[in-house]
């Protein structure tokens, strides 16, 4: 189920209050200038509108992040938690359980994992490991590996890792 975005109308609320504070110093140096040069409209209003209005969304992106002022149009992207931070707790539990070497349970869960995010490039690498070290399934634990290597970039953390991890599995074979 999808969340949708909360509306943050204190965006609003405080670009109007910095616009109103902002607009009266601008307003009394136009005033100032507009008797001197005799330009009332644009010296009195248009200038001092410009000013404190750019100033105020100045503030307001400095202030706010950008899905929050995004979603006041309705163009807000649902917030999503990183993998590896979504999922903190069950990839420490598979760690324990691969250094505990209870390769089934770590196996089992690593696939639930793998199951609920297909494209999860550190649960797939550690699908391979304990292909690799708990059950001796070379080919299947190279396919976790060349999985990684399609979903992730060669400078990438994951991909270096399942390059080292795959090039390991053809050496334990031959031992």
């Amino acid at each position: 189920m999808k969340t949708q975005p909360v509306r943050n109308l204190n965006i609003v609320g405080d670009f109007l209050k910095y616009t109103g504070i902002l607009f009266v110093p601008f307003f009394l140096i136009g005033s100032i200038y507009g008797f001197i040069y005799n330009c009332y409209i644009t010296c009195f209003i248009l200038n001092p509108l410009i000013y404190s209005i750019g100033i105020s969304l100045i503030i307001i992106v400095i202030t706010y992040d950008a899905n929050s002022i995004l979603d006041l149009f309705g163009m807000a992207k649902e917030p999503q938690l990183a993998l590896h931070v979504k999922h903190a707790k069950a990839v420490q539990e598979i760690g324990l359980l691969m250094g505990a070497s209870d390769f089934k349970t770590a196996l089992q869960k690593v696939e639930g994992l793998v199951k609920i995010e297909p494209k999860f490039t550190s649960a797939l690498n550690m699908k391979g490991e304990i292909l690799l070290d708990g059950f001796q399934k070379y080919e299947e634990a190279r396919a976790c590996f060349d999985m990684v290597l399609k979903l992730s970039d060669p400078g990438d953390e994951q991909y270096k890792l399942a390059e080292s991890l795959k090039a390991g599995t053809y050496a334990a074979e031959e031992a």
